[in-house]
């Protein structure tokens, strides 16, 4: 390899390893912030559809296999010498945390007067202009800003009934 190469795939491999450590960073303050607000209230439960629970385990099972797998490559590649292997498995690494971390904050628990989406706890008695659409968004003002998030793996018949309440 020539030196242009060798610069180019350094500059791109510190760019991976930044990604991964953002978003591994986002993946770890999300749930963090999930486990502190279910002790705040225990009455927070996810609020999934069948299609959500079934992609939200599905994903989280092949996040940890690709994080298992990918730090294996990279170890595998270093030991071996062979920068394919230790290339790939951080570009399964940052793939994964991406879209496990854009999964993750999209996640919506509902409770007896909190709903929280993402990192956000909300109290449902403080909310305007509540609208659900039909291209899978809700939106709402909460503290006079405007939020909307993707209701795609939501049930909206149970988001629905605790607004309402």
């Amino acid at each position: 390899m020539n030196q242009s190469n060798e610069i180019f795939l350094t500059i791109t491999t510190l760019l991976l390893i930044l990604v991964i450590l953002w978003f591994s960073y986002s993946i770890i303050n999300i749930l963090f912030t999930f486990f502190k607000c279910r002790k705040l209230d225990n009455s927070l439960t996810f609020c999934f559809n069948t299609l959500g629970k079934f992609v939200f385990s599905i994903s989280t099972i092949l996040y940890i296999g690709c994080l298992i797998g990918g730090i294996v490559a990279i170890v595998y590649g270093l030991l071996n010498n062979s920068t394919a292997f230790w290339q790939n498995g951080l570009n399964v690494i940052a793939f994964m945390s991406v879209a496990f971390g854009y999964l993750l904050s999209s996640i919506v628990l509902v409770g007896r007067k909190n709903m929280m989406v993402g990192r956000m706890m909300i109290d449902y008695r403080k909310l305007k202009k509540v609208n659900y659409s039909y291209t899978n968004k809700m939106s709402f003002v909460y503290a006079q800003q405007e939020y909307n998030f993707s209701t795609r793996f939501i049930d909206l018949t149970q988001l629905r009934k605790k607004i309402s309440k």
